[in-house]
């Protein structure tokens, strides 16, 4: 049944990877599925198109910008600074941001934040006025300074997609452990999944030969130069390549093992403590479909499709990346794609990341 299975999610996967290629969704993409069946985790691999218009085609280890996907990761790894005593997410913000004091973020706990709920506002480009070369202390101190001010008290409680929240989390995540934010991600989440050497903060990498191995993500005006093993997000690109919400660049296959991971630890496989952390995250919350870390099912016009268990957990990125999990199936559907070297206003990815896990859910359904 297994190898049937597999047969089936293939031909889907290429299918639907193919069809993405001929419509100019992207120039490539990289995707894979991972099914627990027989006491054990499965995994099928599929590719199709060019890294780029006239590049060389897309393999299984072609690594991709992840954009936001780089948040789940972070609040993994936040949740497990909590377990261990270093990071507290009932804190008020402004214990370990002390630039806080007096304003009205200050108040907000790190749970809110990291749940999109603080009152944070969603984005602002600081990399337009910044006033110290990008990657400096004084750029990094700069930004954290004018966001701490992009504060909406109408919106706490309500689920308000927050990049801000994210990069002030990465912050204090680092300042609670002493030691820089990508150091505390590979610590805490990829090296106990063995993927350290290909899921990492691409700025954070002491070699770059893992760039030539890198799908490019287009023209930067900021940066004047197309993109290629450098983050797409020009916030991240001033705070010098590393940061709560974006930075991480991966392979399909290993951001599958951190969703197979995780709903191994949703079913208690992991441990308790384990499924305590995965549970906490997942749960759904007032105000909206984000979680911790996670993003859940809409009801209408979910990039999940509509087959997708209403217990699905997922997150989406700007580069045209996604991974979904869907605990009740124990099936995780990641995709990865630079659909942004097309342009940042290419937005055929939005219909096609819902037909394109619709065909997976049923490929797994079919047996």
């Amino acid at each position: 049944m297994t190898a049937n299975l597999s047969t089936r999610i293939e031909r889907a996967l290429q299918q639907q990877l193919a069809a993405g290629c001929a419509a100019a969704v992207f120039p490539g993409a990289s995707a894979s599925v991972a099914f627990w069946d027989r006491a054990a985790w499965h995994y099928v691999d599929a590719v199709a198109g060019l890294r780029a218009e006239g590049s060389v085609p897309v393999t299984v280890d072609t690594f991709y910008d992840l954009a936001s996907l780089t948040k789940p990761w972070v609040a993994n790894a936040a949740l497990r600074l909590y377990q261990g005593g270093v990071f507290d997410l009932g804190e008020r913000v402004e214990e370990l941001i002390p630039e806080a004091n007096g304003l009205p973020v200050g108040e907000r706990s790190w749970e809110e934040v990291l749940s999109h709920r603080s009152g944070l506002e969603a984005w602002a480009p600081f990399y337009e006025t910044l006033p110290e070369e990008p990657g400096t202390d004084g750029a990094r101190k700069w930004i954290l300074a004018q966001l701490l001010t992009h504060w909406d008290a109408t919106t706490v409680g309500s689920a308000v997609y927050s990049d801000l929240g994210y990069i002030l989390a990465g912050v204090a995540m680092s300042r609670a452990a002493g030691k820089p934010l990508n150091e505390v991600v590979a610590e805490r989440v990829s090296v106990a999944l063995g993927v350290d050497d290909t899921v990492f903060f691409g700025a954070s990498r002491p070699d770059e030969d893992w760039k030539a191995r890198c799908a490019p993500t287009g023209w930067s005006p900021w940066r004047g130069r197309t993109l290629n093993g450098e983050v797409h997000d020009d916030n991240c690109a001033a705070l010098g390549g590393v940061a709560g919400h974006a930075g991480m660049f991966g392979l399909s296959r290993s951001v599958a093992s951190f969703g197979a991971a995780c709903v191994a630890s949703w079913h208690g496989r992991r441990g308790a403590a384990e499924e305590e952390l995965v549970r906490h995250a997942t749960a759904r919350r007032p105000g909206g479909t984000h979680r911790l870390g996670w993003d859940g099912k809409a009801e209408e016009g979910s990039a999940a499709g509509t087959s997708i268990d209403s217990d699905a957990f997922g997150h989406l990125g700007f580069t045209g990346t996604s991974l979904w999990c869907d605990p009740r199936r124990q099936l995780v559907i990641v995709l990865l794609t630079n659909r942004v070297a097309v342009s940042d206003d290419n937005a055929a990815i939005r219909a096609f990341r819902p037909r394109f896990h619709e065909a997976i859910v049923h490929a797994f359904d079919d047996r």
